[in-house]
């Protein structure tokens, strides 16, 4: 047998490609197996490592219940490869010639016959048949004997791995965005799959002429003030546990609008109409249309309740594929996060793969009925935040896209939670290819065009889980060379999760409320008291009393000299981040914040 893996000093990506085809020629040549080719038995094979719940539905366990971004790299040319990132590859094909077949699956990510389509095909150790099965129920069928546009090489073991080139953390996931693939090692945790794929078709969608946002995608009907229906067109981004998902796929039913009545006097069925739910998690943004992803979901499931009925019903159906999900005293999927543990303290990190068809507010179409009409973007904070805020100028809209500022949660990464981080467009670890800041310049040259042309995209900025004034205190923070005094939560642990003391925060159904009466024209606003008519604060809400929108407000704790402070205090940090996240942003976009006393 002739050497078929190249020399560590050889290797690069298509050396790698060409011995993995390599690999195959000969395992066929010598009578062997060298692929299993989108199995019809995959399921079957799951259910060896799975548990079924009394509903009928499965989950599986990962040896890692987050993302690995800190373990990740992108390599744009060849000549960034280095000793560790070689040694990597090499074993990963050594692997892959040692173990037996991979796990082969092919899938279109984007809705066929789009220009946001995209082919791409996963190779799974065999080991793992699981992340190869719900992979497939995510994505639509594709061809296999179709050439993919990118391939995702997935060998969840330690491979001896070295660390990241000058780093202490351990290479474990390289994304190659100019050779269309990416290898996985170590973690077997779902997301690292589905973020993977749909990395690649972020970089896809943009050189197609869109924008790959990580936002969900909903549509319903709403009656304005004066008695005429519009079609709203609802992107809401947000990183995992700042509520995308939760009012992404949220709806109003006869159910939940009793909670309604009760609470604010208010039915919400009679504005809205025709509710539909087309994506989860990540989209495709053109002047003309919105494209989603994935005709599934893989959704974060932690503290579910039935009151978010879409969810619950895709998540709670017995064709649901959870993960990490505990169950209760039945035997029934729970969501409660008190069984399970990670690192001794309690799942906050359930997930569940689930059929848009089961939420019961799927029309069969992942996309959009007519352009983008409403973007909702979520960044929790602390200290400045209103719970909602109307965005009119363009520039400080396409700002707080670029700055994606954030509080950590237990799915992003241990050692980010609770504390307020800076992700370029919620999206930073998804973005390859070309930069954010290419992707904040599209998306602000829509806005500036809709308003051009007279129909603009209504822009809000929400604070879901963060808190209207927790309790802080001043420090020390060093920003590169620099050094500020800063705000900084006070934190303290809750069943093992850091939490901050203090502060309000709106409930979900505050929240969906003021955007139903948002959109259809019947909230009153007064300037923001430093950004003036820039950005609208809620005077009148209907169904909110003033004493509750008093108490969302943060002037109501702050003198305006403390206020003014603590927004200075965010805009310089965020200005650091956006130099390393987002460079070379156009000044009306990076300073767009900016404000004299």
């Amino acid at each position: 047998m002739r050497k078929i893996i190249p020399d560590l000093d050889k290797i690069d990506t298509k050396t790698f490609l060409d011995s993995f085809i390599k690999i195959l020629e000969v395992k066929k040549q010598a009578g062997l197996t060298p692929i299993l080719d989108n199995p019809d038995n995959l399921f079957d094979r799951a259910k060896m490592y799975g548990t079924r719940y009394k509903n009928g539905s499965w989950n599986w366990a990962s040896n890692i219940w987050s993302r690995s971004a800190a373990n990740t790299v992108v390599i744009d040319r060849d000549d960034q490869l280095q000793y560790e990132h070689k040694l990597l590859m090499m074993r990963v094909l050594e692997h892959i010639l040692a173990q037996g077949p991979f796990i082969k699956v092919d899938g279109y990510v984007g809705k066929p016959g789009t220009k946001a389509q995209m082919h791409a095909a996963i190779y799974v150790d065999p080991q793992f048949p699981d992340l190869a099965y719900r992979w497939s129920q995510l994505v639509f069928p594709a061809p296999p004997d179709e050439e993919p546009d990118v391939r995702v090489f997935v060998v969840p073991h330690y491979l001896g791995n070295p660390n990241i080139p000058g780093k202490d953390k351990m290479l474990m996931v390289m994304r190659f965005p100019n050779a269309n693939f990416t290898i996985i090692t170590v973690s077997s945790y779902q997301g690292e799959v589905k973020k993977a794929v749909l990395t690649h078709w972020i970089y896809h969608v943009y050189k197609r002429g869109g924008t790959g946002e990580h936002a969900s995608l909903r549509e319903f009907t709403v009656k304005m003030v004066d008695g005429e229906w519009k079609r709203i067109v609802l992107a809401v981004w947000g990183l995992t546990g700042t509520g995308k998902s939760t009012h992404g796929l949220y709806v109003f039913t006869k159910e939940n609008a009793k909670v309604y009545i009760k609470e604010f006097g208010v039915n919400p069925l009679d504005y809205v109409k025709d509710q539909v739910i087309k994506n989860d998690d990540i989209i495709a943004i053109f002047e003309d249309t919105v494209i989603g992803s994935e005709r599934g979901a893989w959704t974060k499931t932690e503290d579910l309740t039935p009151e978010q009925v879409a969810m619950w019903n895709g998540a709670m159906s017995p064709r649901a594929l959870h993960e990490n999900t505990e169950f209760d005293e039945k035997g029934y999927p729970s969501f409660k996060g008190e069984l399970f543990q990670y690192f001794g303290r309690p799942n906050k990190n359930s997930r569940s793969v689930l059929y848009l068809e089961d939420t019961g507010y799927f029309d069969g179409d992942i996309q959009s009925s007519g352009p983008l009409t409403t973007a909702v973007f979520l960044s929790p904070g602390y200290f400045t935040d209103y719970a909602w805020v109307k965005i009119e100028d363009i520039a400080l809209a396409a700002k707080v896209l670029a700055d994606g500022r954030t509080i950590g949660h237990p799915a992003q990464a241990k050692e980010v939670v609770g504390k307020v981080r800076y992700v370029a467009r919620y999206a930073l670890p998804f973005t390859m290819g070309v930069t954010s800041t290419e992707h904040v310049v599209r998306f602000y040259n829509y806005l500036k065009k809709r308003k051009e042309e007279g129909n603009p995209i209504e822009v809000y900025l929400f604070n879901t889980t963060g808190r209207i004034i927790a309790q802080y205190r001043w420090v020390e923070k060093k920003l590169g060379d620099k050094v500020i005094m800063a705000p900084e939560p006070v934190l303290v642990e809750v069943n093992g999760i850091p939490k901050p003391i203090g502060g309000e925060r709106p409930t979900i159904e505050e929240t969906e409320l003021f955007l139903l009466q948002a959109v259809r024209g019947a909230v009153k606003y007064k300037p923001h008291p430093v950004w003036g008519e820039k950005v609208l604060v809620p005077k009148e809400v209907p169904g909110i009393s003033q004493n509750r929108l008093k108490q969302l407000d943060p002037t109501s704790y702050l003198s305006m000299e403390e206020f003014k402070r603590l927004l200075k205090a965010q805009i310089e940090e965020s200005k650091y981040w956006l130099d390393k996240n987002c460079p070379k942003l156009p000044k009306e976009i990076y300073n767009a914040m900016d404000f004299e006393d």
